[in-house]
């Protein structure tokens, strides 16, 4: 199948002028990908910056407190989670008028201007409500990023310069970056491969095994996929003999 270039003309790394395919509506994977992995990490940054608003100073820095002694406000992590968090209902909304579906509903009490408009999270959230809220949008948006990723590019660079404001806020509240472990194993020493996120835009995963051997992207995709592939027929084999035991022991009785 011949699919058209991607709409921004991406080049392929390493080569000279080779636009890559647009795999993801009229983008490629790369423009895919940046999109994605902001999202993905979107719920968690919203739950760390909850946890700075009253536990940190201005500076970032952790400081002691007591009942006596109230923790300061941090307003730039105010800012920051409730932006983040109304941008997401904004276009979450954009998109569902779009694609003609139903948005997910922002959260109950969301902080709202005069005019109605979602300014941000309800005051009283901590770090597991605001995780949780925040991946209500980002799970509805990675559901439909293909179908959003075939609509108008004009929008969809809009929407994309607006999600680059995770990497703005990852990089302003560090955090220690947590692995997720791949469902396959290490083909070389059969241990647990770990994925890191991308720590700011244009950076890629970092893929490793417990054993210290480190992955391309497109060498973990085809390991994942025969990972997949192997499970799928080892389930098959596993029902097929099910169904013929059974058989078996219906012509025995």
């Amino acid at each position: 199948m011949n699919l058209l270039p991607c709409t921004r003309g991406c080049i392929r790394a390493g080569t000279e002028g080779e636009i890559l395919p647009a795999t993801h509506g009229r983008y490629c994977s790369r423009c895919w990908g940046r999109i994605h992995q902001a999202l993905l990490q979107a719920p968690e940054l919203a739950g760390h910056i909850v946890g700075n608003i009253q536990s940190t100073s201005a500076a970032g820095e952790r400081v002691d407190s007591s009942k006596a002694a109230p923790l300061p406000f941090n307003d730039a992590a105010f800012t920051d989670v409730n932006e983040l968090y109304s941008m997401l209902v904004y276009w979450c909304r954009i998109w569902a008028d779009y694609l003609e579906v139903l948005a997910p509903a922002p959260a109950a009490r969301a902080w709202r201007r005069d005019s109605g408009t979602v300014a941000g999270l309800p005051a009283d959230f901590d770090y597991a409500k605001a995780t949780a809220e925040v991946r209500r949008m980002t799970r509805w948006l990675l559901d439909r990023l293909d179908q959003i990723l075939d609509l108008a590019p004009e929008d969809v660079d809009e929407f994309d310069a607006a999600i680059r404001d995770v990497w703005r806020m990852n990089a302003r509240w560090p955090r220690i970056e947590r692995p997720r472990f791949a469902a396959a194993p290490c083909p070389t020493c059969n241990r647990r491969v770990a994925v890191y996120p991308p720590t700011f835009p244009g950076d890629v995963r970092r893929i490793v095994c417990e054993g210290d051997h480190a992955f391309a992207e497109e060498e973990f995709e085809r390991i994942s996929r025969d990972h997949a592939t192997e499970i799928a027929e080892r389930e098959k084999g596993a029902k097929v003999a099910a169904r013929l035991a059974r058989k078996y022991l219906c012509s025995k009785a």
